[in-house]
């Protein structure tokens, strides 16, 4: 990070409580307010007792209502350990071709949604945004 440049956090962000059967609950929620910023991490917690053989998790940006179309910030499939991940895009030249082995943060302006599938009743995890 150089230096002048500021972090900030956003969250928790939490799924809301998943409804449904054993293994196919699903919830998810929105960021009340709009995200904006180069997305440097993102910390999942896991609650209750999500089934890591089934656990799915799908963070984006929501789209429309003036923002950037929808883009998917991380995909998590059949996993539940909390940890930290550091998701980045793959940079490109001005004519669109994908620069070999270049990757940057992902730009946010939009409200982000948090989604959990396959879990169980109850299950719901918190998330945190670090963006610069």
């Amino acid at each position: 990070m150089s230096q002048g440049h500021l972090l900030h956090t956003v969250g928790p962000i939490n799924s809301g409580a998943a409804v449904g059967g054993a293994g196919v609950a699903t919830a998810n929620a929105n960021t009340p307010v709009r995200v904006m910023g180069r997305l440097r991490g993102i910390y999942i917690k896991y609650n209750d007792a999500p089934p890591a053989a089934t656990c799915d998790i799908t963070i984006a940006t929501v789209g429309g209502n003036g923002a950037p179309p929808s883009q998917a910030l991380l995909s998590i499939a059949n996993a539940a350990t909390d940890g930290w991940f550091y998701p980045a895009v793959q940079l490109h030249t001005t004519a669109g071709a994908a620069i070999a082995g270049e990757y940057g943060p992902l730009l946010v302006d939009d409200h982000v949604n948090v989604k959990i599938d396959q879990v169980n009743a109850g299950d719901n995890i918190d998330v945190w945004l670090v963006l610069e």
